[in-house]
């Protein structure tokens, strides 16, 4: 049983964590690669996306993932 609930937990943080990221890409394309229609250079819109990428998906990462463990750990304690 703690075992499958494990199991569930993991899946539902891997698929939130799959959404996040989903979302920050679009976000950080449509921003960096829409400058393009104002005369922004390739290489400076290919630059600001990854830049922007790795800074809020790492952020992104970090906060999420350390929330959902902080709340097991504390519903663990709870119990």
């Amino acid at each position: 049983m703690i075992r499958m609930n494990f199991i569930k937990w993991i899946l539902g943080l891997i698929a939130i964590n799959v959404v996040g990221l989903i979302l920050i890409t679009i976000y950080s394309a449509y921003y960096s690669f829409g400058t393009m229609l104002f005369g922004v250079h390739t290489a400076a819109a290919v630059k600001d996306f990854w830049n922007t990428e790795i800074l809020m998906g790492t952020i992104f990462l970090v906060c999420v993932n350390a929330l959902a463990v902080i709340t097991a750990v504390a519903r663990q304690f709870k119990k």
